[in-house]
């Protein structure tokens, strides 16, 4: 644990700087960065983030103590241990620390014993588990969409969310094939920066993933300009699709969804998984299905709501979709020879 703990010693003092430096050292603290200067703190600060900072305290030096409120400023989570001489030195800083509360530990020199490398230790030990444990929570919240960060967050119930969406899917165009002609790694490192691109474009127009479907994305946008940020999206999701050997299509609609966990919340350990379902998530998918690579395929009622100009749109007409009983009125639409989004740039 002492061994990928992240340890800085403060002293202005270059010979107590050095032999608290050696004393540490013979006690396995290896990875320790010596400050002797508090001007250089926001500059060293900036980065690296000590899990721990022991800060000597000189009577001589009364100013020195801004230099802990700079390191919880910087680095709140970092702990801080003053090593203070007994006597009027010891009851100024601990007056200081009770009004800044900057200080954890207050430890009385001389260091003679062991209680202060114990307490090293111990708090040490506590701030690297606290730290695994944050970039372990972080990698967990990349593999969840939003949504059901979310719905944790919110001690979200079994009830599902009803809203107004406009649903936007991508689908790779002949991946059964291309799959069969490419080394499966090399496919998936195709797939994975091509998946990367989408998310990022579907974040830029503040869409939300919802999950990633084999070879496809499928997102969702809520709020006010929903149609014509989708629409936009997917414009520009079509323009990406020319510069990838992985081609695409892409299809939109909007209307309501129901958005929830599903799964059995009452069993332990039971997975439970966030999803967006109903009828215009049916349809999107269908849509998308229809789409050439490089092609948008969305609803005209979408079309005609987001009000997006664009050249290169031909109307499809009425067609029948597995699964509706009247015809949807559908429009394809591909970007023009620059992307949207530079073409607004430029307007």
């Amino acid at each position: 644990m002492i061994n990928h703990s992240r340890l800085m010693l403060v002293d202005s003092v270059s010979y107590t700087a050095s032999v608290l430096s050696d004393d540490l050292a013979m006690r396995g603290f290896d990875n320790v960065q010596t400050v002797s200067s508090t001007l250089d703190l926001p500059a060293i600060l900036a980065d690296a983030q000590p899990d721990a900072v022991i800060f000597n305290y000189h009577a001589d030096q009364p100013d020195s103590l801004i230099a802990c409120s700079t390191i919880k400023l910087m680095a709140p989570q970092t702990a801080i241990i003053a090593i203070v001489s007994p006597g009027p030195s010891l009851k100024s800083v601990r007056a200081w620390s009770k009004q800044s509360r900057c200080i954890d530990v207050i430890i009385e020199k001389p260091l003679s014993d062991e209680r202060f490398f114990m307490t090293l230790e111990d708090l040490l030990k506590v701030k690297v588990s606290l730290r695994d444990l944050q970039t372990k929570t972080e990698r967990l919240a990349n593999l969840v969409p939003e949504g059901a960060l979310s719905a944790v967050e919110n001690s979200f119930n079994n009830e599902a969310e009803l809203f107004e969406a406009a649903v936007l899917f991508t689908d790779v165009r002949g991946s059964s094939q291309l799959i069969r002609e490419m080394p499966p790694r090399e496919f998936f490192e195709l797939l994975n920066q091509l998946l990367s691109a989408q998310s990022r474009q579907i974040n830029h127009f503040q869409g939300s993933v919802v999950k990633y479907t084999g070879d496809g994305v499928m997102a969702i946008f809520r709020g006010m300009g929903r149609s014509y940020l989708a629409l936009r999206c997917a414009l520009e999701l079509a323009h990406i699709s020319s510069t990838q050997r992985l081609p695409f299509g892409v299809g939109v609609a909007e209307g309501l969804v129901l958005a929830g966990l599903l799964g059995d919340s009452n069993r332990a350990g039971q997975r439970r998984q966030y999803d967006v379902i109903g009828a215009t998530v049916h349809l999107a998918s269908r849509l998308c299905a229809m789409a050439d690579e490089g092609e948008v395929v969305a609803t005209r009622d979408i079309n005609v709501v987001a009000k997006l100009a664009t050249h290169n749109s031909r109307p499809i007409g009425n067609v029948a979709i597995r699964g509706f009983n009247i015809e949807v009125d559908c429009v394809a639409l591909k970007p023009d020879h620059q992307s949207p989004a530079i073409q607004e740039q430029r307007a």
